[in-house]
């Protein structure tokens, strides 16, 4: 029987080429992509999955409230994580991590240097999670002092070689050297972690401060914890239970709520886009994670390319119903039940299904490379491929043949023999509004990707081409990494100064448009009685203003060292302190945070003290998704943060030159400083390198959508032109010309598309403005945006139907009525 329907099946494929390449074009597309955006999701849905323990691993995160501020933070203290572990029952096992900022790392082999960044760890890091060792053992890696892991990138970085393990490494801010315990694999691209060494904590153990400090330490910020739950433990009741333990041990200030939960581990890569990276040096950036938003937005439109496919087989095959009604009623005439038709074209559409498959598993290896570079992560689709993937296209691939071809078959086999034996044309209504509908979900679904787009597409130029308050054009940003240099910073910037390319150059603690974390204080006017504001600091010097080209509204910039206890404002800072004129009045600012709890800023526990001299116009000086928050402007020798960069303003003619020379001037300072260096604006851009990549994304996905939706409109608008030939015949001979009959032809399918933009257009609006919400500074939705689409879908369809209706209008009308 199988040979049977596979017999008839490869006749009418071939009978019916046009049709059968239609068919498996659209299947091809929307599989190929359904595929590639599938692997994309399926790496971002198992992030850390590959951990044994992963179900039982849950991130510790804080939470606080008080009057001022809310805070989620993903960094707890020393004996949250050390002593719970020990007082409550649930919890197996906790690690700690701390990053203390970064420093040049050396190997006795080799001369040369890199900037790492500096992480410390205890033991219970390789016992909860399975980090695989290429070299040692990662288990028992991390019990001995001085010791360190690597990743293997590092150590071929370092020593050519993998097999290091018993070697040492220095670190410039260590007396001792480290030795090598292990050799860690290369974190996949799917994974949170992204060290590329981690030092044992007994290193530092010993040391009297860090001692002191850790003894009474239950309310700091300075550890990422990861607690391992016992089998069976709800996370919820331990939650609850570490934070009535640490309220035992330490009590809040008053009006401060504070509390604890446990994040999966599962959970930390796509929810986790409203908690502060907690415990992590401000010169590291921030983690990039995912949204579950955008995880639902693309698995969305996989189905709808794939369902927009199937539609295509659905249309043509009911379509072209009454040209295979002779073989149909033969067949019945012949003893074919009903369940036999519905087998046989069942069996046709997984056939088409299964080589538009192996067209689109070909094409999805062929584009992988590009995708990848593209979007930064390893797929691959291959035999060697997770097997839960292969059972997700192997199903996918099943669904979309029954689903294609149910309803055909289901159509086909309850027609009467004795109608098609007669050659009856057959005409349903039901099957006509049906075909109508399904052209008018696939072009409905094509204007809603076009508008998503294009409203994606002006946002991202809107961010980048926004005026952010300041010139972020050929502006040099160059780090400070060591004491010496940040020592003799005045002497550098007045060496660069005198470089003939140098306009201006700026010392600053941070700069406007910064990407990684910024300290905040609790600032409030002398003798002011309400609740201090929460404001952003920045230590600047004197030629901040000119270097950002930042406007001063009131009052005057710093001129020199004797300003050490000025401050300047941006506008929202001074109105939320009620200044309106800057005229040395004093304010306090009696604590700091540098993204965790406020400590005070001076030992003495006494507030800085210092005088407001300047108004500058509000700047942007986070991303766009954040409205633009108080900001204070300290002197570059300020008690918060030291100077960590130097601003150049440089011209535009000989860049590689003028960089050398400042390379030379740091060099001479310090000859074991690394030059590293980036320019402003191209650093600002990687705010929206996501939203850039999710455009580029849409594009194709929406042009793959328009695409498929076409294949189906061809065929159609060709089946339709072949059942109208006679009539065409007959109007060209009483006079009727090429546009008209082109008109004609094209009209019923054009308000399709005018259905399809109608419905459209409300759901394009409301998916625009939720996602335009992520943003504290937006474009607003114009009308041409609809127009536009609507317009360009007019556009497509037209040309893709009448090109067969051209065809139709200018064939020979004695072909056409020969046969009467």
């Amino acid at each position: 029987m199988l040979y049977n329907y596979l017999k008839i099946t490869i006749r009418t494929l071939f009978r019916n080429k046009l049709y059968t390449s239609l068919n498996i074009a659209g299947l091809t597309f929307g599989l190929t992509c359904f595929l590639l955006i599938g692997l994309y999701l399926f790496d971002e849905l198992t992030f850390d999955q590959q951990h044994s323990k992963a179900d039982r691993i849950y991130r510790v995160i804080e939470y606080q409230k008080n009057k001022s501020e809310e805070l989620t933070i993903a960094a707890t203290s020393y004996n949250m994580a050390e002593e719970s572990k020990k007082n409550i029952a649930e919890i197996e096992n906790t690690s700690r991590i701390t990053l203390i900022g970064r420093d040049n790392i050396s190997s006795p082999e080799s001369k040369t240097k890199f900037l790492e960044t500096i992480g410390f760890a205890n033991q219970s890091l390789m016992e909860i999670f399975d980090f695989e060792a290429i070299d040692g053992t990662a288990q028992t890696a991390l019990q001995e002092p001085n010791s360190i892991v690597i990743v293997e990138e590092l150590a071929r970085k370092l020593f050519n070689t993998t097999h290091v393990v018993g070697k040492t490494l220095k670190f410039d801010f260590l007396e001792a050297p480290l030795r090598i315990t292990a050799v860690l694999k290369n974190h996949p691209s799917n994974s949170s972690f992204d060290f590329n060494l981690m030092i044992s904590e007994a290193t530092i153990l010993h040391d009297k401060q860090f001692s002191e400090n850790m003894v009474n330490d239950w309310s700091s910020h300075n550890y990422m914890v990861y607690a391992l739950l016992k089998e069976n433990a709800n996370p919820q009741s331990v939650s609850q239970k570490i934070t009535r333990f640490v309220l035992s041990h330490q009590k809040p200030e008053a009006g401060t709520t504070l509390r604890f939960r446990l994040q999966p581990l599962a959970d930390m890569h796509l929810y986790s886009e409203d908690i502060v990276d907690g415990a992590k040096n401000p010169n590291v950036s921030a983690t990039q994670y995912g949204s579950f938003l955008y995880i639902k937005i693309f698995a969305l439109v996989a189905v709808f390319l794939l369902v927009i496919a199937a539609i295509n087989y659905i249309n043509l095959t009911t379509a072209r119903a009454s040209n295979r009604s002779k073989e149909i009623g033969v067949r019945k005439a012949t003893g074919a039940t009903d369940s036999h038709l519905i087998k046989q074209f069942l069996f046709e559409s997984l056939l088409v299904t299964l080589m538009a498959f192996v067209l689109a598993f070909t094409l999805v290896n062929i584009i992988l490379p590009t995708f990848n570079t593209f979007t930064g992560k390893h797929l691959s689709f291959s035999l060697q491929t997770d097997y839960r993937i292969w059972l997700y296209a192997i199903l996918t691939t099943l669904s979309t043949a029954i689903v294609s071809g149910s309803y055909p078959a289901l159509l086909l086999s309850r027609l009467k023999p004795v109608a098609l034996l007669k050659n009856v044309k057959l005409h349903s209504k039901t099957g006509l509004s049906l075909r109508k509908s399904l052209v008018v979900f696939q072009f409905t679904v094509s204007v809603v990707m076009m508008i998503a787009t294009m409203v994606l597409f002006l946002q991202v130029q809107y961010a980048n081409n926004k005026n952010l308050g300041f010139n972020k054009d050929l502006l040099v940003v160059v780090d400070i990494n060591s004491g010496q240099v940040r020592k003799e910073a005045e002497t550098i910037k007045t060496e660069f100064g005198k470089i003939a390319g140098v306009n201006e150059v700026s010392v600053t603690s941070r700069v406007p448009g910064e990407w990684k974390s910024i300290p905040t204080v609790k600032v409030k006017t002398e003798g002011n009685t309400d609740n201090p504001q929460v404001a952003y600091v920045i230590g600047a010097d004197e030629n901040f203003a000119k270097t950002f080209e930042v406007q001063l509204l009131k009052g005057r910039i710093f001129t020199s060292l004797r300003d050490s206890s000025s401050i300047i404002l941006n506008e929202t800072a001074a109105r939320a302190l009620h200044i309106q004129e800057a005229s040395d009045q004093l304010v306090e600012i009696p604590e700091m945070a540098f993204g965790g709890k406020y400590f005070p800023v001076n030992e003495s526990k006494k507030p800085f003290k210092a005088r407001v001299i300047g108004i500058v116009k509000d700047f942007h000086f986070q991303s766009l998704r954040e409205k633009i928050a108080p900001l204070v402007l300290a002197y570059s020798q300020n008690p918060v943060q030291n100077i960590d960069y130097f601003t150049a303003r440089i011209e535009g003619k000989n860049i590689q030159n003028t960089l050398k020379q400042m390379e030379n001037t740091l060099i001479r300072i310090d000859p074991n400083h690394l030059f590293e260096y980036h320019f402003l604006d191209q650093q600002l851009a990687r705010f929206y390198a996501d939203d850039q990549r999710r455009e580029t994304l849409l594009i194709w996905a929406a042009l793959a959508t328009i695409f498929i939706a076409c294949l189906g409109l061809f065929g159609l608008a060709t089946y339709a032109a072949e059942q109208r030939i006679k009539e065409i015949g007959i109007r060209k001979v009483l006079g009727a010309d090429v546009l008209n009959l082109t008109a004609l032809l094209s009209r019923d399918f054009l308000k399709l598309v005018l259905i399809a933009n109608v419905l459209a257009a409300p759901i394009a609006w409301w998916a625009s403005n939720l996602w335009l919400q992520e943003f504290a500074y937006h474009i607003s939705l114009s009308w041409w945006v609809f127009a536009g689409a609507a317009i360009l879908s007019f556009l497509i369809a037209l040309a893709t139907v009448s090109y067969q209706a051209i065809k139709a209008a200018i064939a020979n009308p004695v072909k056409s009525l020969r046969s009467e």
